[in-house]
This record gives C-alpha cells, sequence and structure tokens, in this order.
C-alpha cells in the first residue's frame, strides 16, 4: 500500500502569513537584533528598488546601499515593529563594516534569497546605462 501524502489547498496556501523572526548577535558591537521574514511583495520592491524607472539600467546609488536597505526592511523590536526607517540608511554607512556585512548575510538568509540573486542582478544588467 503506498503512502498518500497530503497537499496543501488554496485555502491553506492563502492563509495569512505569520512572519518568521531570529535573533543574531553582532559580531563588533555585540548588539542583539531581532530579524523578520518578508513577503514576496516586499523582496520584490527591494530587488526592483534598484533598477531604473525607465528599465534599461542599475541604480549606482541604489546598489550601493541595497545591503542597508535591506537591514532596514528587516530589523524590528520584540512586538514586531520596524525599528528603522529610511533615515536610517545613511546611518548604517557609519557602522563597522564587519557587523553589517554580518547582519546583511543573516537578513539575506532570513529572507529567501542568496547573494547569487543579487549578484546576477548585477551580472544580467552589465552592459545597460547607470542610472542615478
Amino acid at each position: 500500500m503506498m503512502d498518500e501524502q497530503q497537499f496543501a489547498n488554496v485555502d491553506q496556501l492563502f492563509a495569512p502569513m505569520k512572519r518568521r523572526h531570529k535573533t543574531a548577535t553582532l559580531p563588533v558591537s555585540g548588539n542583539a537584533v531581532r530579524i523578520q521574514s518578508l513577503t514576496e511583495r516586499e523582496v520584490s520592491a527591494f530587488q526592483s528598488a534598484t533598477i531604473a524607472a525607465n528599465g534599461t539600467g542599475l541604480k549606482k546609488s541604489r546598489l550601493e546601499d541595497a545591503n542597508r536597505r535591506l537591514i532596514v526592511l528587516c530589523l524590528v523590536d520584540g512586538a514586531g515593529n520596524r525599528i528603522l526607517n529610511d533615515s536610517h540608511i545613511a546611518k548604517l554607512a557609519d557602522w563597522d563594516g564587519a557587523d553589517t556585512a554580518f547582519l546583511y548575510n543573516e537578513c539575506i538568509g532570513h529572507v529567501g534569497l542568496k547573494t547569487e540573486d543579487i549578484e546576477g542582478l548585477v551580472k544580467n544588467s552589465e552592459g545597460t546605462t547607470v542610472v542615478d
């Protein structure tokens, strides 16, 4: 007799999303932070923010701050409320690079992206106009 596997139905697939969270401790500052998962809509908006409005290139300034933009999207307090906003993107540039690199990698993994996804975005846009 074969095992019958249960598959999700439409209602289960579209049930309200429950955010996932994880805690990470920054290697240099020692601060503990809470990272939240993102929806597909949020991930797509993060990725597309790097593309020029005319669709023919990358926004150099947005590519330069992509790591920090993802950190801003992911850090939350104990109640799940974002603790950073766009005004913090520039301030994160003054953090120790080891902390931001560590946190970016933690965020990428938690939201389901891979560094290859971001590198692929850049590679696929090579030869196109970089727009600021």
